[in-house]
């Protein structure tokens, strides 16, 4: 049975790094297919639709994710950004909803950072699917071995 829709979240530790170095990282448009696992392109453009380095509010963000067999596209826009501690957006097409990136230093040289994610996909039957056990364990699973990954990009 699938489960009830439910917003995800997980927080993770990162030792040997700074909020600022984290957050440029996040930033790095360009380096997100080095650590994001099961992503196979994105793209930032401008509110021209041009494309861009930047990631800043207001710009558009298009990413194509691959896992179990499934392609699946994802617009999103940046509403918040506040570095080095939050990155926003909203799910504007290929889901509904929200997300962000949360950065705090949490000691010296010590960083946590949280993902809150809270969307439905389109098509209803995709929705249907994700929330499942089986994808829903794949999908958190794709994201820890994401930090990991990140976490060797920063050093």
């Amino acid at each position: 049975m699938a489960d009830k829709h439910r917003p995800y979240r997980a927080g993770y530790l990162l030792s040997g790094t700074s909020p600022d170095r984290v957050f440029a990282t996040l930033l790095d448009i360009d380096g997100f297919p080095k650590w994001a696992v099961g992503l196979r392109g994105a793209r930032a453009l401008d509110a021209r639709g041009r494309k861009t380095g930047e990631i800043r509010t207001g710009a558009t963000l298009e990413f194509v994710l691959s896992a179990a067999g499934l392609t699946h596209e994802v617009t999103s826009e940046i509403t918040a950004v506040q570095p080095p501690h939050l990155l926003e957006w909203r799910y504007t097409k290929g889901a509904t909803g929200t997300g962000g990136w949360y950065v705090e230093e949490t000691g010296t040289n010590t960083v946590k950072i949280t993902l809150s994610t809270d969307y439905q996909v389109r098509p209803a039957w995709l929705n249907a699917l994700a929330h499942r056990p089986f994808f829903r364990g794949l999908t958190e699973d794709l994201l820890r071995r994401s930090i990991r990954r990140f976490e060797q990009e920063l050093r």
